[in-house]
């Protein structure tokens, strides 16, 4: 996997036409037969790589939300899934922050879908001036998943909390007197018998920001 998005040129004394689309088919990016011209290889190299950064550029921005510029709910499933193995797998600490703007649409409904936007894109803000560990995704709407590894549930909490209040402490242009919050759900992974899968752990952090949402909002709640 480390080396799976690496460009690969083949050369090659081989030269037949069945070699180079086998090369091709194999995943090669050029495929250079000798006797070769150095000039020629070194210009094909460079080719190669700028086409290489194009591509890595091209997936990077397809897993980012438009809006906020978080990573988009495509990235958070894979993310997920490979968080989650390497803190089974390595015995690590692994926690996730399910966050929800409290009575959005009351907002979006009483002051303007652009009033909104701007509500989540503070909120994005925020997220992403935490630690530089942690991975806050878009997760949908005005819903986000912040990935935290090597974090225990108390320490989540402790950062959710730092989160909420920031978040709360906004001000907003046209109406000063306005606080808009959110509430927060955190669950960890467990390696005696609670959440160990992604979807487990995705399930049991959003259950908790259920029951911030019930138990009143601008809130932090964890599993038990």
């Amino acid at each position: 996997q480390a080396t799976h998005h690496v460009p690969v040129m083949i050369l090659s004394g081989m030269s037949s036409m069945q070699d180079k689309v086998t090369a091709f088919e194999l995943g090669a990016i050029d495929y250079v037969t000798k006797p070769f011209e150095f000039t020629e290889l070194r210009v094909r190299l460079r080719s190669a790589l700028r086409v290489h950064r194009l591509l890595t550029m091209l997936s990077s921005r397809a897993q980012l939300d438009g809006l906020t510029g978080l990573w988009n709910r495509t990235y958070f499933d894979g993310r997920m899934h490979q968080e989650v193995a390497e803190a089974m797998h390595h015995q690590r600490s692994l926690t996730l922050l399910m966050c929800d703007i409290d009575y959005f649409k009351r907002l979006n409904d009483r002051y303007g879908h652009p009033f909104g936007d701007l509500v989540i894109e503070r909120m994005s803000k925020i997220l992403q001036s935490g630690r530089t560990t942690d991975i806050a995704c878009r997760y949908g709407g005005e819903e986000f998943g912040i990935i935290l590894p090597n974090t225990s549930g108390p320490e989540a909490i402790e950062v959710a909390d730092r989160y909420r209040r920031q978040f709360e402490a906004e001000t907003w242009p046209g109406a000063e007197t306005l606080k808009v919050t959110a509430s927060f759900g955190v669950a960890s992974v467990s390696h005696t018998g609670g959440p160990q899968t992604a979807d487990e752990l995705v399930a049991a952090a959003d259950a908790a920001l259920y029951r911030a949402k019930e138990l009143g909002r601008n809130r932090v709640e964890c599993t038990s």
